[in-house]
């Protein structure tokens, strides 16, 4: 008897033993090509995520794949809104054509359910069609304004590995995301002011040295003598800058609408007046080629009827003592040139002097 007894007490032993050592149990398969993107990894920084993973077992008829993230903060705050996903035509992560799941606050039919909890935001699968996530496809999940009408992000937590823990009933796998102390380095430069105004005067345009002098020879009563192309000199006027605002260039004279004064006689004068030449009619003054202007705009005072060896130019008023737009501009210029027309008339009873004169003052001003 005791012989039998201990034969069946190490048959019991053998089979007690056989089942600790070899239990019956069933592994989870894993996620595979598991990846986190976010568009800011600073710490204490909210951010999006989009993330990327293949699942091998698919989720079926309201199962459910949940996120659990550990190292941020605020998924309690996500709802079905801030989150899309999408489901890959193939397993592979990089080339497949996702096409997007439709979310909403519960799961039914074809449509997912999503939302968040204290570290989790967990989706639901419907019950039917597309509703469901097909076995051995690449997933994409976005959460935060990445996602279609997403208003809410995650936030980083501290410095150190963040992890994302993703889990279905059959597959489970974790994605490991750093947390940095800053992700940003700025970049800065400076760029230096530049203006550069030159002044010619000559019968076309190129550069010629100070005093400049604009001749107008002998007056007459039969016409209206003007800058030209042949007898007369022009006046040219040609500005860069990298200002911001621009260029503008503004004119004052002498003898401000007293025009030509007779130096011997100053009492003397051919008027400055804003009106159309005319032969006959005592005027003097300034306009701005029409044809020939670039990088700047002929301010409204200037903006008048005004060709080189042309029609009949109409002046502008000039005055002595306030500074008069001629020229503007609101961006940067390159090569500006403007060419401006001296213009003077005389009636049968201009006083006779050889030395009327007036002096006309450019002033260029760099808008930064």
């Amino acid at each position: 008897m005791k012989r039998i007894f201990s034969s069946i007490t190490i048959i019991a032993l053998v089979v007690m033993t056989s089942g600790i050592l070899n239990p019956f149990t069933v592994l989870a398969a894993s996620i595979t090509t598991a990846t986190d993107t976010l568009d800011r990894q600073a710490a204490s920084t909210a951010a999006n995520h989009e993330l990327k993973f293949v699942i091998p077992g698919g989720v079926g008829s309201g199962g459910t794949l949940t996120l659990t993230f550990s190292g941020f903060t605020g998924m309690s705050g996500i709802a079905f809104g801030d989150v899309d996903l999408a489901e890959g035509s193939t397993g592979v992560c990089s080339s497949a054509t996702f096409t997007e799941k439709t979310i909403a606050g519960t799961p039914s039919g074809t449509t997912w359910g999503a939302a968040g909890a204290a570290t989790t935001v967990t989706f639901t699968a419907g019950n039917t069609g597309v509703g469901l996530f097909t076995a051995g496809m690449c997933a994409r999940i976005r959460i935060g304004t990445n996602a279609s009408g997403g208003t809410n992000k995650l936030t980083n937590g501290s410095v150190g590995t963040a992890t994302v823990n993703i889990a279905t009933a059959a597959d489970s796998g974790i994605i490991s995301v750093p947390i940095d102390d800053s992700d940003s380095v700025l970049v800065t430069a400076t760029v230096n002011e530049t203006v550069t105004f030159d002044l010619d005067v000559g019968l076309t345009a190129g550069e010629n040295g100070a005093a400049y002098s604009v001749p107008l020879g002998i007056l007459t009563s039969g016409s209206v003598t003007r800058s030209n192309t042949s007898t007369i000199k022009q006046i040219f006027a040609d500005g860069t800058t990298n200002a911001s605002g621009g260029m503008n260039v503004s004119v004052r004279n002498t003898n401000g609408t007293n025009g030509l004064v007779s130096t011997s006689k100053n009492t003397d004068m051919i008027p400055n007046a804003a009106q159309a030449m005319a032969a006959g009619t005592a005027n003097y003054g300034i306009c701005v080629d029409s044809a020939s202007i670039t990088g700047w705009a002929r301010s409204t005072t200037y903006n008048t009827t005004c060709t080189v060896d042309g029609a009949t130019n109409t002046v502008a008023l000039l005055s002595s003592t306030t500074p008069t737009d001629i020229l503007t501009s609101s961006a940067p210029i390159s090569n500006g040139h403007a060419q401006v027309q001296v213009n003077a008339a005389i009636s049968t009873t201009t006083p006779a002097h050889t030395d009327y004169a007036d002096t006309l003052y450019f002033i260029a001003t760099g808008s930064f």
